[in-house]
């Protein structure tokens, strides 16, 4: 579904996306905070996910969604998980400079589908406000649905290095838990509702007759 040019073009620009988003992650580098909680939150929700999903969102309103090709929740889905992996590949890129392909295969089955997942939340959003009287309050719903599973994610991640590092070992299984029940389950609700559409759309099909 959707147009390939209006495809390249939003992952194109959620690559673009991610540019400011590293800007932020570096300036705030410099924050400290005497909490080791308090500064996981922070760089979980306000450092990462909440800058991020905004970002993602700007492109897909700003582009995505004022092409002719975004004509329905099906294409809504695609076109955020467009944008999350163009934004994502940034990220990717720098992640495999750091860590090489080792890194590069653990993100590309855990932070590579949890990006999409957020992003397919964000376009489907978007596509079922069109139209709508309450497009706002649709929008800003699907925003924050995307920013707190994405927040939730990073925070578990973070609070199991932390846990790691102070030699707590109930918290080290604990949190990678939480984060594989919130990727499992974004995972999840895109592939459960892109099938859903997929048979409400072929229900709604005109039937050939002989």
């Amino acid at each position: 579904r959707g147009s390939l040019g209006t495809l390249i073009g939003t992952f194109l620009l959620g690559l673009g996306a991610a540019i400011p988003a590293v800007a932020i992650v570096l300036l705030a580098s410099w924050v400290s905070l005497r909490s080791a909680w308090l500064a996981a939150a922070v760089a979980a929700f306000l450092i990462t996910a909440i800058p991020e999903e905004l970002l993602k969102l700007a492109v897909l309103l700003g582009y995505s969604a004022r092409r002719p090709s975004f004509a329905g929740p099906s294409d809504g889905l695609v076109y955020g998980i467009a944008v999350a992996l163009g934004f994502g590949a940034l990220e990717n890129a720098l992640y495999i400079a750091q860590g090489g392909w080792a890194t590069a295969i653990l993100r590309a089955v855990t932070a590579v589908p949890m990006n999409a997942a957020t992003g397919a939340v964000l376009g489907y959003a978007v596509a079922r406000s069109r139209g709508g009287r309450s497009r706002r309050s649709s929008v800003l719903r699907g925003l924050a649905i995307a920013c707190l599973l994405h927040g939730t994610y990073d925070f578990a991640l973070i609070a199991a290095a932390l846990e790691l590092e102070g030699g707590r070992s109930s918290g080290v299984v604990i949190f990678p838990i939480l984060a594989c029940v919130v990727l499992v389950g974004s995972v999840g609700w895109v592939v459960r509702t892109a099938y859903r559409l997929r048979r409400g759309e072929s229900a709604s099909a005109p039937r050939k007759t002989t």
